[in-house]
């Protein structure tokens, strides 16, 4: 089949010159039949000139190679938050500030077991997987009959704590039970920077933060949860927890600089936190100066003291508390002020 249209038709007999062979040439065309219409078009450029272009639809997913679009090759401005699908993560500049990311990092933890498959549904068996139902877990299968699963990393569904699903990227079946190896997986996050969470956070492993949390509705660990390096075991039963605002630990019979005196001055404190100072104010009376205010005078502070001189007493005075500052009384029996080597207080509300 003819796939050009010359643009000059000899006769015979006809003398051969430079411009009808030029013609000849430079008008041609292409014909119908030199293009496929499913995925190619022609281009007008000129009343007399075309050019074979590939439509909009022409490059299907089945011509694209395995592999061959690379990162290399793909423009850093042309991956735009409208070309991602729902849930993808979203950004309104190009200076994304990557500090604040949810981390997930791998359990180096290697294990093998044996798996089946019918259709994408494949059921690993690996004694003791240590996993929960949302891990990835990153797997090497082995061939089996007629063909295997394919490897990869796959969000896992626990059946018990000896199998696992996961729902393969190809279908097919097996006879047999082959191996599979288990490199990873992925089931703790670290959140860098701050994160807001503006519904129910269920955490079914362990989360650490390495800087603020903010959530806004339910906090929900089934495990312990670690901040900093101090782990928060999970409590029994289903009482509501009320953490301490403040507390601290002070020596009333010295100073800031640890000198002993009996001076209306600022005591030496052994600990604290949200405490900015303690002041004595008469013998046996202690201003404590909290830093952050409470949000009301309505909040509990039990104290407490320890020391050679008996008997001995320690409360808050009630009148004194605002939100910033509250007084601790220690009296003896007799109601004599009494100054304590060691007195402490938290604060709840």
């Amino acid at each position: 089949m003819a796939i050009l249209t010359t643009g000059n038709t000899f006769s015979t007999g006809q003398q051969v010159l430079a411009g009808s062979l030029n013609a000849a040439v430079n008008d041609s065309s292409f014909t119908d039949g030199a293009i496929d219409p499913a995925t190619m078009q022609f281009f007008q450029t000129s009343p007399t000139k075309e050019q074979i272009g590939i439509k909009d639809s022409g490059v299907s997913t089945a011509k694209i190679a395995a592999l061959a679009v690379t990162g290399a090759k793909i423009a850093e401005t042309t991956i735009t938050p409208t070309k991602l699908s729902a849930g993808a993560p979203a950004w309104t500049t190009t200076a994304l500030n990557v500090t604040n990311s949810l981390d997930f990092s791998p359990v180096t933890t290697a294990a093998s077991g044996n798996y089946g498959r019918s259709g994408t549904l494949v059921t690993v068996t690996m004694n003791a997987h240590g996993m929960v139902t949302g891990n990835v877990a990153t797997l090497d299968f082995t061939a089996g009959t007629p063909n295997s699963a394919t490897d990869g990393a796959y969000p896992i569904t626990v059946i018990d704590a000896n199998t696992f699903t996961i729902t393969d990227t190809a279908s097919g079946t097996i006879t047999g039970n082959p191996n599979v190896s288990r490199t990873n997986y992925y089931g703790n996050a670290t959140i860098r920077g701050s994160a807001t969470v503006d519904g129910n956070l269920t955490v079914s492993k362990n989360i650490t933060v390495s800087n603020n949390l903010t959530v806004s509705n339910n906090l929900t660990a089934s495990s312990n949860l670690t901040i900093g390096s101090a782990q928060v075991a999970a409590p029994s039963g289903s009482a509501p927890l009320f953490m301490a605002r403040a507390f601290v630990s002070f020596d009333s019979t010295r100073n800031s600089s640890g000198g002993t005196d009996s001076l209306n001055t600022a005591r030496f404190i052994y600990g604290s936190k949200n405490v900015t100072s303690v002041t004595r104010i008469a013998s046996g009376q202690f201003r404590v100066a909290i830093t952050t205010a409470m949000p009301n005078i309505n909040y509990c502070v039990v104290c407490n003291t320890s020391s050679t001189l008996t008997p001995r007493w320690a409360g808050v005075e009630p009148l004194s508390l605002t939100t910033t500052q509250f007084d601790i009384i220690t009296d003896a029996s007799d109601g004599t002020g009494i100054n304590q080597p060691y007195i402490s207080a938290v604060v709840f509300g």
